[in-house]
C-alpha cells in the first residue's frame, strides 16, 4: 500500500532537522514570552514543528521563519480563545541563604509576586519586546529584526513596559 508519507527522503529530514535545530529555541522561547508558561510553550513549539513537517513540501526557505512565528502564534491564540491566561514565571532570582534575614526574605518574596504580576499585566506585545530584552538578552536591533519592526518601535514599547513596571511595582525599600 504507498502512502505518501511513507516516501521520506534523507534529504527532507536532513532539512527538518536542521530547521529544528535552528529555531527551536527561539520559537519555544517566544511561546513562553506569550504564554507565561515553559510547558505550553513546550507543547506548542512541538506543534508547530509537526505542522511544518506536513507542509514542508510548500515551505520557501526565505519565508521560513516568518511562517514558523505566524504558526506559533495562531496556535498560541487557538489554544487560548476566551481563556483567561494565569501567567506564572519562574522565580530564580531570589536566592535564600543563612546571611539573609526572614524579614529581607518575604520582602523580596512579596516584590518577586509584584513584578511578576506586574510584567503579566504588560500588554502582550510590549510583554514579549520587554522579555527578549531582559531574558534572551537580545539588542534592540535584533528583536526589530526577529519581528519584523522597527528599532524604534522596539525602544518605544521597552520604555512603556518600563514606565508601567515603574508604575505597578511603586516598591520603596
Amino acid at each position: 500500500m504507498y502512502s505518501p508519507f511513507m516516501v521520506n527522503t534523507t534529504k527532507e529530514k536532513d532539512w527538518f532537522k536542521a530547521i529544528f535545530n535552528e529555531h527551536y529555541e527561539f520559537i519555544r522561547n517566544y511561546l513562553y514570552y506569550l504564554s507565561g508558561d515553559m510547558e505550553i510553550a513546550e507543547d506548542l513549539v512541538q506543534d508547530v514543528f509537526m505542522k511544518i513537517w506536513e507542509i514542508r513540501e510548500k515551505i520557501n526557505d526565505e519565508t521560513l521563519k516568518p511562517l514558523l512565528f505566524r504558526i506559533a502564534r495562531n496556535m498560541f491564540y487557538n489554544l487560548h480563545k476566551k481563556k483567561v491566561l494565569d501567567h506564572r514565571f519562574i522565580n530564580n532570582s531570589v536566592v535564600e541563604n543563612d546571611t539573609d534575614s526572614p524579614e529581607f526574605i518575604l520582602e523580596m518574596k512579596e516584590f518577586d509576586v509584584k513584578l511578576q504580576k506586574a510584567i503579566t499585566n504588560l500588554p502582550e506585545h510590549c510583554r514579549t519586546i520587554f522579555l527578549m530584552s531582559r531574558i534572551d538578552e537580545l539588542k534592540y536591533h535584533e528583536i526589530a529584526e526577529r519581528l519584523k519592526i522597527s528599532v524604534k518601535a522596539v525602544e518605544k514599547q521597552i520604555s512603556k513596559a518600563l514606565k508601567l513596571l515603574r508604575e505597578n511595582i511603586a516598591y520603596k525599600i
